[in-house]
């Protein structure tokens, strides 16, 4: 029976030996299970800490840790991780951290040969002082005997990870397994570095692209709830980040006013999985094209990113395009006009010169031909004006007179203003500095403002109908300005700040097509200068064409010296 159980001890122990060495071998077997125990410990322990997603400098700490644990278990002088940067290793952590090996170090091939034989083999390497191999690197941190191990993850090498003695010192093959193995979690989280440095980095970009850009973008989800916006959308809402995250995109951004929510174009992003479109214009007249791109996932909606950007200057560049095609199409159409109307009136004019001379003024007749006479000049001028007016090709800027912009603009339209029994006067200052424009430019947008000015006044009215024209200088803005005000219906507030935009009327079907004030604002600024508007619904409307002076003339006189 006692036999038997002396077998039964020395199979499990796996100690045969006589029993005078019994227990001396039996903590030896202790000590050495213990020792594997720890080393699992170890390695578990490490597994478990890399599984987490851990702060970029984790393994700062963590050497540490490695170093005393491992150190209860064997002597050790130091251990150090280098990690590939280029054609070099550099010491990326060590411990303990000294004048001898601290961050940073680069180890060439040259100097660290052993090392350098580990990454390119991928194969652990063990060192000794007394052989005779030669290694600067090692040799310089008063190392004995090294254990190096390639970090190395799925065929991709990130360094070595050096266990080092400064006594002579052996291992078994368990350890160097054991040191392979601290090695292999190593370079797990190398390898999750790399690749959290690389998200991190697309992130950045990402963001900074996010941010830059200046249209509007908005992230919502399946129940339109904002989940980010760029620095665009801020400012247009003028609210901190804090106070729209989470809130719906209608009642931050939506300016539809439509209580029909369920009818919303991003559920129909949604549910069709296609872009959306749309157009609104803002209370400020700004106009926006609206995007809806819907974004999904495995079956998943994960919502809409809204993209919105505002069109109003590129409106007003195709509303400048359509009406230089206009004017151009015009150009054509007044030259043919006059090449036609020219003779005949060369003739009527002609016959009426000659009739007036052979008439005494006391006859019945005289006044007649007279007013032939004038009217026929008169036509000959306007079609000379509207040649003029409607010259593209001489739209460059030089030295004018705004008072002969006005001129000018009047005799195209104050015959067919006054037509209309309305009264137009002038006050024009003879002191007016010059300006650098385009005459015929300027003269558009004055016939704009006084055909505005003429359809203003109600039918119905039997009160006296007046426009006046002015020009002068205003000191505080240093500029000249045209002024045109009538005593006409006037201009309610709720639209007044939209009579600029593209396409925008107040006129009846067919009796306006929103452009005139449009182009008229367009090129005043492209000259420089602004339109100001003042209005009282019931007694008319002003509006001023402010432009600033010519830098090289000052007065009138100056055009007159040079020809102009």
């Amino acid at each position: 029976m006692l036999e038997h159980k002396t077998q039964l001890i020395e199979k499990l122990t796996g100690v045969y030996t006589s029993k005078h060495s019994y227990y001396a071998e039996l903590k030896e077997k202790i000590g050495e299970l213990s020792k594997r125990n720890s080393q699992l410990e170890i390695i578990n322990e490490l597994a478990q800490e890399f599984n987490i997603s851990l702060p970029k400098d984790y393994l700062n700490k963590t050497v540490k840790k490695i170093f005393e644990r491992v150190r209860e278990i064997f002597y050790l002088k130091r251990i150090v991780i280098l990690t590939l940067k280029g054609q070099k290793l550099q010491v990326s952590y060590c411990y303990p951290a000294d004048d001898v090996c601290y961050k940073g170090i680069e180890v060439s091939p040259e100097d660290g040969r052993e090392l350098w034989k580990a990454v390119t083999n991928s194969k652990q390497v063990t060192w000794k002082r007394e052989v005779g191999q030669e290694d600067v690197f090692l040799m310089h941190q008063g190392l004995d005997v090294a254990v190096i191990n390639p970090l190395v993850t799925q065929n991709k090498t990130y360094g070595v990870f050096i266990v080092g003695s400064d006594r002579p010192t052996s291992y078994d093959p368990m350890d160097m397994t054991f040191f392979q193995q601290l090695a292999n979690q190593i370079a797990i989280y190398c390898q999750d570095g790399a690749l959290f440095t690389e998200v991190n980095r697309a992130k950045s970009e990402w963001e900074a692209t996010f941010k830059a850009v200046r249209d509007i973008i908005v992230v919502i989800d399946p129940d339109l709830q904002i989940l980010r916006v760029n620095q665009a959308a801020l400012e247009i809402c003028e609210l901190p980040e804090s106070e729209i995250l989470g809130r719906k995109y209608c009642d931050v951004f939506c300016i539809a006013n439509n209580p029909q929510c369920a009818k919303c174009i991003f559920y129909k992003a949604l549910e069709t999985g296609n872009t959306i479109s749309s157009q609104i214009r803002l209370e400020d007249g700004r106009v926006m094209e609206i995007y809806g791109y819907p974004g999904s996932q495995e079956n998943r909606d994960l919502g809409v990113v809204v993209y919105i950007k505002d069109i109003t200057e590129r409106l007003k560049m195709q509303v400048q395009l359509l009406q230089t095609a206009r004017l151009a199409a015009l150009g054509e159409m007044a030259a043919g006009v006059a090449h036609e109307l020219n003779t005949p009136l060369a003739v009527i004019i002609g016959d009426a010169q000659l009739l007036i001379r052979s008439t005494p003024k006391d006859d019945k007749n005289y006044k007649i031909l007279k007013d032939i006479k004038t009217c026929g000049l008169r036509c000959k001028r306007i079609v000379r004006g509207l040649l003029t007016f409607s010259r593209q090709e001489q739209y460059l800027f030089q030295p004018i007179c705004l008072n002969d912009v006005v001129k000018e603009a009047l005799k195209l339209v104050s015959y067919y203003i006054e037509t209309e029994n309305i009264n137009i006067e002038q006050e024009l200052d003879v002191q007016l500095p010059v300006i650098e424009g385009n005459s015929q430019q300027l003269e558009q947008v004055v016939v704009n403002l006084l055909l505005n000015a003429r359809q203003s006044f109600d039918e119905e009215s039997d009160r006296e109908r007046r426009i006046l024209i002015k020009t002068g200088f205003d000191q505080e803005r240093n500029q000249a300005f045209i002024k045109v005000t009538d005593n006409g219906r006037g201009i309610p507030q709720k639209i007044l700040t939209k009579i600029f935009d593209p396409f925008f009327t107040s006129k009846g079907v067919g009796k306006g097509t929103g452009l005139g004030l449009s182009v008229s604002l367009g090129i005043v600024q492209k000259h420089g200068g602004t339109i100001a508007v003042e209005s009282e619904p019931g007694k008319g409307a002003t509006f001023t064409v402010y432009l600033p002076p010519a830098h090289d003339f000052d007065d009138v006189e100056d055009i007159q010296d040079t020809g102009g």
